[in-house]
């Protein structure tokens, strides 16, 4: 198995690097050049002269320093690293950080903990996501970068850091020792009881050798369908993008590479043991680059997944690490590179086939992989509203607006009873059935208040006014300006133990003010009779449109 992943050497020519900065304590930090790295500076010049990716203009490589060379250079992916920023950066690659094992983010009176390693010093200390780290040996972390927090909390290998943390209204003093934290570049978990969802965190060094593992775990529990979440990953090596692609398109050329000198150059995905063709879904975001889209790109090319959320990063580029007499090391760009068909990636991205912008694209996965009647009755969950509407309207591209109404892309088949204006932010509904009700069927699953907007079901009352007249009562007021659905589901029953006939909605529409004690009749909500076999006003049961078979044959 080993030798199926095996990996090109760490220098090689093809390790494509691009790293978002991961918050854990050990963040490489970006210096200026110093007196002792300029003697270094001619390798520098040479090797942009000669092997950078484009010409390089006199006026660069004139430059009087290091940092000055690369900042008239004006490309974020070439870097200068020390011995010990290049170790830190590798160490982020493999996710392998010196420290004690927290994310973290800036807050004005010091940084929050966003989450704590399994296992690590900060979990073993108790410390907790949601602290806030205040001061670290009595240095204040108020005002500082993530970066320059992190050089006050990392350190040598048994080493020690005096933390001080606010948590709620108090504050609490820890004693954290450093140690080295390894945490797992892929993570995988079962959702929804049948799809694999794996998350690569990164592309490291030990990536593909996870990826399979992970698959293999997943697949005895028998999942038939896979998220592949690549949200937020920056990168890593190339050679574990292109291994990876192998599970997927076999072996393929997975890119093309386009040197210096105008020549191209193919790479092939290595044949893998298995391949992965049960349904597919990819999830992108802005900050997907790289190593990322080598692998995005890949499988979209050769219609191998659905690619869900929103376009990525537009990292083009092929770094070689260049190791100087120093010990330091020159992270340069060398190549450019596009998808296996020849798409340009640099400074464009990889578009969607899903455009997933302000729901989580995660949720409208599940959705996509799941049956139309269990998709939908996710969608009807507040968990999945918004997920559920922005997929509808991604994907419903010959839908004509007022084709159907909101209501029915949850409840196709319901039939729409009434439609109320200036609604009281406190009203009180009267709901008449046209038989006598089992009043033990109506309850607050049976009969429903919803904002249409976010799907939250608003607490009401019940109060029978007679055998077949019953007042729904809001627990609170309405929000103002918003509509309501007033949702009776076919579960509701009469007395001799008929089901209604369809579900019906009312649409209720509210406004600014509030009518104490204010009451709306809503007649004949309910029927008991056998529906008319003609098609009901305003419903629609729409063709989707986004069958993942759809979506990856095309």
């Amino acid at each position: 198995m080993k030798e199926l992943f095996r990996r090109k050497k760490l220098l090689g020519r093809l390790t494509a690097f691009l790293l978002v900065l991961i918050l854990i304590l050990s963040t490489a930090t970006s210096a200026l050049a110093t007196t002792e790295d300029n003697t270094v500076l001619p390798e520098i010049r040479d090797l942009l002269q000669n092997k950078y990716a484009d010409p390089v203009s006199q006026d660069v490589l004139n430059a009087p320093t290091i940092d000055e060379m690369l900042r008239r250079l004006g490309d974020p992916h070439t870097t200068y690293f020390s011995p010990k920023e290049y170790q830190d950066f590798v160490d982020s690659v493999n996710m392998s950080f010196t420290g004690i094992g927290i994310h973290i983010d800036t807050l004005p009176e010091g940084v929050k903990v966003v989450s704590v390693v399994k296992g690590s010093p900060a979990a073993d200390a108790g410390l907790k996501a949601g602290d806030v780290i205040v001061s670290a040996d009595g240095q204040s972390l108020a005002g500082l970068t993530n970066e320059q927090a992190v050089n006050y909390l990392r350190g040598p290998v048994g080493s020690s850091v005096q933390i001080s943390v606010k948590r709620g209204t108090a504050t609490k003093e820890f004693t954290v020792v450093r140690r080295t934290v390894a945490e797992p570049t892929v993570e995988g978990s079962v959702l929804d009881g049948h799809i694999g969802y794996i998350q690569l965190e990164s592309f490291g060094d030990s990536t593909p050798m996870e990826f399979a593992s992970a698959v293999v775990k997943l697949n005895y529990q028998n999942v038939n369908s896979w998220i592949i979440d690549l949200r937020d990953n920056g990168g890593g090596y190339l050679t574990s993008a292109i291994d990876i692609a192998g599970f997927f398109i076999g072996p393929n050329v997975a890119l093309k590479v386009k040197d210096r000198t105008g020549g191209l150059h193919l790479y092939q995905a290595p044949s893998q043991p298995f391949s992965l063709n049960q349904p597919i879904i990819f999830l992108t975001n802005e900050y997907s680059a790289s190593a990322s889209e080598i692998l995005t790109s890949a499988v979209k090319d050769y219609h191998k997944a659905t690619i869900v959320g929103t376009r990525t990063y537009g990292k083009g580029t092929v770094q070689s690490m260049f190791p100087l007499s120093n010990g330091g090391v020159l992270k340069m760009t060398v190549d450019h590179f596009y998808s296996a068909f020849g798409h340009e990636i640099n400074k464009v991205g990889i578009t969607p086939d899903v455009n997933i912008v302000n729901s989580d694209s995660r949720k409208v996965a599940e959705l996509m992989l799941s049956g139309k009647q269990t998709a939908l009755d996710m969608a009807a969950t507040p968990d999945y509203w918004e997920a559920w509407r922005e997929l509808v309207n991604a994907t419903s591209t010959d839908a004509k607006p007022g084709q159907y109404s909101l209501y029915s892309l949850y409840y196709p088949g319901y039939q729409k009873m009434a439609e109320v204006d200036n609604v009281s932010l406190n009203q009180i509904f009267n709901v008449h059935f046209n038989a006598d009700v089992d009043w033990k069927s109506v309850n607050d699953s049976t009969v429903e208040l919803i904002n249409s907007m976010t799907g939250e079901r608003v607490l009401t009352t019940f109060e029978t006014l007679g055998p077949s007249d019953v007042q729904v009562i809001p627990e609170k007021d309405l929000s103002p300006d918003s509509t309501y659905w007033l949702v009776v589901h076919p579960t509701v029953k009469d007395t001799s133990g008929k089901a209604l006939s369809g579900g019906t909605v009312s649409v209720l529409h509210t406004t600014q003010g509030s009518v104490p004690g204010q009451q709306a009749k809503i007649q004949s909500f309910g029927s008991f009779r056998p529906l008319s076999k003609r098609p009901l006003p305003n419903t629609v049961d729409p063709d989707y449109g986004w069958a993942i078979q759809d979506l990856t044959k095309k």
